[in-house]
């Protein structure tokens, strides 16, 4: 296979693979800031800035580099991403368990 072929093979997985985990990012803010409620707007804004850092994340690039150090990127980027995903988990959870407490008092 030419290089030029297989690159262009390599950023179409790239990309797909992109558009997959920024959707389903998308859709756990919009859940998460659903479930969070209205008891603290900080929490929708951390939501807000951590989509804005995984999609930073996901249109870096390691420019033209050798096979070994695109894997070790992408290994990196995938681990970040993963890290983000935790981080919006956490914050979700934090509202909801505000929300829950909000009417107990």
């Amino acid at each position: 296979m030419k290089p030029r072929a297989r690159l262009q093979l390599l950023m179409h997985r790239w990309t797909v693979k992109a558009v997959a985990l920024l959707s389903a990012m998308a859709a756990g803010v919009w859940l998460g800031a659903t479930s969070v409620g209205a008891y603290d707007t900080r929490l929708e804004e951390a939501l807000m800035a951590l989509q804005k850092a995984a999609a930073l994340v996901e249109a870096s690039s390691a420019g033209v580099v050798s096979d070994q150090t695109q894997k070790t990127f992408d290994r990196h980027v995938d681990k970040a991403l993963a890290d983000i995903q935790d981080a919006m988990d956490h914050i979700v959870a934090a509202g909801t368990a505000a929300d829950a407490d909000s009417g107990a008092q």
